[in-house]
C-alpha cells in the first residue's frame, strides 16, 4: 500500500474496532464467562494479539484462557474437552473438521547455513509437529539426506538455533524474522501451504461463539 493507503487502513481498522465495541456494549452489555482457547505458539505470537485485544475491549467481562501447544496435542486435548475453541494447523491427509481461517505459504528459513552440504541439519519442534513432518516429507520426496540437529518445543529456541547456524527450519512466510533468510526454490524442495482451522464444540457458550466470530472476521 501507499503511505496514504496505510493511513486510511489504520483509521478504518480503528473505526471497525469502535463499532464492534459499541455494538457489543449495547447488545450484550453484561456478557460474562470464560473462554478456553488452544493455539499453536507461532500463530498465537504473530496473529492472535490483535484479535484478543479487540475482543477484550469489546467484552471486558469475559475472561480468556489461552494455551499454546503442538497441533496434534491441541486436537487431543480439544477432544477431551480441555478447550472451547482450538486453532490448529490442518493437514490435508487427516480428516479434521473445522472452519478454515488462514492459509499461508511455508518456507525454509536459515541463518546463513550452507544448504549444499551433504546431510541437511534441521532445527525443529518435537514430534508430533506439523511443520517438522512437512519438512522431512519434502526432503524425503526430493531424496535429500537430513538429520535432526536441534529439537526445541518453543519457537524462540528454534529461532535461536537457526541464528546459530545449527540447522534450518520451516515457518509460515509471514513469520520469518527480518534477520533470517528465506530460501525459495533450489537447493531446497517446495513445501505445501499451511492451513489454520478453528475447531469448536457443539452448543458453544455465547462468549466462545463471539470469540470464534472475532477470529474468523479478523483473520479470514
Amino acid at each position: 500500500m501507499t503511505a496514504e493507503g496505510e493511513t486510511f487502513f489504520d483509521y478504518a481498522r480503528r473505526m471497525l474496532d469502535l463499532n464492534d465495541e459499541m455494538v457489543s456494549r449495547i447488545q450484550e452489555p453484561a456478557m460474562r464467562g470464560l473462554v478456553r482457547l488452544g493455539a499453536p505458539e507461532d500463530f498465537a505470537i504473530r496473529h492472535l494479539p490483535d484479535v484478543l485485544a479487540r475482543f477484550a475491549q469489546a467484552y471486558p467481562q469475559v475472561d480468556l484462557e489461552v494455551t499454546c501447544d503442538l497441533t496434534m496435542n491441541l486436537i487431543d486435548r480439544f477432544r477431551k474437552g480441555a478447550f472451547d475453541l482450538a486453532l490448529i494447523k490442518r493437514e490435508r491427509s487427516i480428516e479434521i473438521p473445522g472452519t478454515r481461517v488462514w492459509r499461508e505459504p511455508l518456507v525454509w528459513v536459515t541463518g546463513g547455513l550452507d544448504l549444499r552440504q551433504g546431510v541437511l541439519p534441521l532445527a525443529v519442534s518435537p514430534k508430533p509437529c506439523v511443520y517438522r513432518k512437512r519438512a522431512t516429507e519434502a526432503l524425503d520426496r526430493a531424496k535429500r539426506s537430513w538429520r535432526v540437529a536441534y529439537t526445541c518445543g518453543s519457537l524462540a529456541g528454534t529461532l535461536a538455533a537457526v541464528r546459530a547456524r545449527l540447522g534450518v527450519t520451516v515457518l509460515p512466510k509471514d513469520m520469518v524474522p527480518p534477520d533470517l533468510h528465506v530460501v525459495d526454490g533450489k537447493p531446497m524442495p517446495d513445501l505445501k501451504d499451511t492451513e489454520i482451522a478453528i475447531l469448536e464444540h457443539d452448543r458453544l457458550p455465547r462468549p466462545a461463539q463471539r470469540l470464534k466470530e472475532f477470529v474468523i472476521k479478523t483473520l479470514s
